[in-house]
């Protein structure tokens, strides 16, 4: 499949440092393999398009080009003008041992001709079959135009900007799109390091001495780095704690974006202290979260003096009032008994989940006596209580794991029984939490799907190759702000694509065809996910009727393994509930439930609460932005998330030129009332 192709954009991204990256920048694919050795083209009847020469930068048939690559960076700066985005669709050969002799590039929204390989591997497509393309050919040494036909039927982008990112990724590309830090001062380290864990004691007694000379110095820089952005960012915040002698301990900062992300996606927010610098050993401690893409955005950052509880508060405080004091809905963050006083002191309403990836570490760690006395039993109760499907399960497992395997000896105590008896004391204090790590008491509690800090979109994401353990705090806010651009231009490339492309469907059924229409791209490759399962490997028997309440035992068999939960339905209602919880702690319609819309009651679309805002397109222009609250997917909404996209785009560029000189202000706001009264007048 031919990559996209877009005009170059100014050259904001520094030069590539590897040829992988080269492939990242360029975006350009030589994929392309000798047709049949005729001579089809002087054959063709090509349509002659009555452009004169071409004036205005137009490409017409019979215009010359010293090579190819002229011809082709010609067509993508008119693309770029217009509105659209090409690539190269093919390309032959007079005989297989002679250079390319013709080339054909297409509009990106050409029909791809190996639709049997796209589908196979669930390729996502952007093409309405637009007839748009143009043909060059070899001849005496000089490239000529000889087709050109310019009419399009699908809709242009709103600017040259937007055009540029009408190009599309490889599976390389997606793996590695973060490019590598540019301005890193450690030029041996590896560009794929992001922040180190703690350092050895003594490297860190020597950093915390080179600390007292050097953090003051180094904070300076910071904090004119920061009432700089402060000038241009009206919605930039920043605070900073001081020691009694007046150094700077630990700063914490959040740019417009991030506040306004937060607006958006405040349901649930991933805190983790497990980075550090080198240089001087400060924790850094980044606030992330989902967006309606599943990808990590950045709520904000701070670098701590230390990890002390009046520390935490200190920083959770200034977090909560640069959001407008909006707690989120739910956060996660590692085991901590410091940071779990710390969020019941600023976050009392806030559900609290541990990282489950960190518990498995302190699993590791305090049940090692446990399970070298009485494995393999002891591991298959203890995970029949912490994989428990409900609370009442929970519970009933709890009570087996402490008959089984808690004994009260008498009398001096050997060594074994010593361990033993600490790791009932950590086991009986995880008990105490219970609501804050097993999923059987959080499944009514929404956290998008995630578990850990350590997902995959997390920071390690977010700043990979911008910095490491190693840059200095100046460098590291430098880069902080090309990697929140980076994760921007992402964010924009998913929207844009969202709203161009077509889902490749798995079947003909209007349930898959309803929830492409709202969700984003990725979210609905993962409701297709639910959906294939619970269309070939779910089953259900158990029906039973009680007070209008339908219920059913749903199974899921693969590899010879069933897994049951049960369904609980109100048909008269649209109400479904599962024993799993993935609709209430992820956002997406679980297997079990679409089982039953499918199967048992023939449905043809999803109920409107079914469908979160959070995960569709609409949600960033909605004005009344409620965190999960379900979305209004009937047709009386007019404005579609294109159009609303592009007014959003308008605007902010309104803005970007309009601060920049008082005349072009006041001429922007006298624009602006006459605007207001206009809408006013139109209702």
């Amino acid at each position: 499949m031919g990559s996209l192709l877009f005009p170059p954009s100014g050259g904001t991204l520094d030069p590539p440092s590897s040829p992988n990256q080269t492939e990242v920048a360029l975006a350009v694919s030589e994929d392309f393999e000798p047709r049949q050795t005729v001579d089809e083209i002087e054959n063709e009847d090509m349509p002659v398009n009555d452009v004169g020469n071409g004036s205005g930068g137009r490409p017409c048939v019979g215009m010359q080009f010293a090579t190819d690559d002229d011809a082709l960076g010609f067509y993508k700066d008119y693309a770029e003008r217009m509105g659209f985005g090409i690539r190269k669709e093919s390309a032959k050969r007079s005989r297989p041992d002679e250079p390319i002799s013709r080339r054909y590039l297409v509009c990106y929204k050409a029909a791809y001709r190996r639709k049997a390989e796209r589908a196979k591997k669930g390729i996502y497509e952007s093409e309405d079959g637009c007839p748009a393309r143009m043909a060059i050919h070899l001849k005496d040494g000089v490239w000529i135009i000889k087709q050109f036909f310019d009419e399009h039927n699908h809709e242009m982008v709103s600017s040259p900007k937007k055009s540029r990112k009408l190009r599309k990724l490889s599976t390389h590309n997606k793996q590695h799109a973060l490019p590598c830090a540019r301005e890193s001062t450690d030029q041996n380290s590896s560009a794929r390091c992001v922040l180190s864990n703690i350092a050895p004691q003594q490297y860190r007694e020597r950093s915390r001495r080179k600390r007292e000379s050097n953090i003051s110095r180094e904070c300076i820089t910071v904090m004119q780095r920061f009432l700089d952005t402060a000038a241009l960012d009206d919605r930039f915040y920043h605070s900073i704690e001081l020691d009694e002698d007046g150094v700077c301990r630990s700063f914490f900062w959040a740019d417009g974006r991030a506040r306004t992300m937060y607006e958006n996606f405040s349901d649930v927010v991933v805190f983790d202290v497990s980075y550090k610098t080198r240089q001087f050993c400060l924790p850094f401690a980044p606030f992330t979260g989902v967006n309606h893409h599943g990808q990590s955005v950045l709520f904000g950052c701070a670098f701590l003096a230390d990890e002390q509880e009046e520390t935490f508060v200190w920083l959770f405080e200034r977090w909560l009032f640069c959001m407008g004091g909006k707690a989120p809905g739910a956060i996660i963050t590692d085991h901590d008994p410091i940071i779990i006083n710390a969020i019941q002191r600023v976050f009392p309403n806030t559900r609290h989940r541990f990282c489950i990836w960190h518990m498995s570490l302190h699993e590791d760690e305090h049940l090692h006596p446990l399970r070298s006395s009485y494995n393999p039993n002891f591991d298959e109760h203890y995970y029949r209580w912490v994989k428990s499907k409900t609370i009442e399960e929970a519970e009933a497992a709890w009570v087996t794991l402490k008959e089984k395997y808690k004994w009260e000896y008498e009398g001096p105590l050997t060594d074994k029984q010593c361990n033993e008896m600490k790791s009932w004391r950590w086991l009986e204090s995880m008990y105490e939490k219970r609501y804050n790590w097993i999923d059987a008491y959080l499944k009514d509690i929404f956290f998008a799907g995630l578990r850990s800090s350590q997902w995959n979109e997390g920071i390690n994401s977010f700043f990979d190759g911008y910095v490491n353990s190693l840059t200095p705090l100046h460098q590291f806010v430098e880069q902080y702000w090309k990697a929140v651009q980076c994760r921007c231009d992402l964010e924009e490339n998913e929207d844009l694509w969202t709203m161009r492309s077509k889902p490749n469907f798995q079947g003909l059924h209007p349930l898959e065809f309803h929830v492409a229409k709202v969700y984003t791209r990725k979210i609905f490759t993962n409701f297709q996910l639910e959906f294939k399962e619970a269309s070939f490997h779910c089953s259900h028997d158990g029906v039973n009727v009680s007070d209008g309440v339908t219920t059913y035992d749903v199974s899921y068999e693969v590899d010879d393994k069933v897994d049951t939960h049960t369904v609980q339905c109100e048909p008269s209602k649209c109400q479904f509930r599962c024993t799993c919880g993935k609709f209430e702690t992820a956002g997406i319609l679980c297997k079990h439930i679409l089982y039953i819309m499918k199967q048992c009651y023939r449905w043809k679309s999803i109920p409107e609460h079914y469908i979160l805002a959070r995960w569709t397109l609409a949600h960033k222009q909605r004005s009344d932005n409620t965190g999960s609250a379900p979305i209004n997917t009937s047709k009386e909404i007019e404005v579609t998330p294109l159009e609303a996209w592009n007014l959003r785009k308008a605007l902010n560029e309104v803005y970007e030129k309009a601060i920049k000189h008082r005349a072009l202000y006041n001429a922007t706001a006298v624009a602006l009332q006459d605007l207001v009264k206009q809408l006013d007048s139109i209702g």
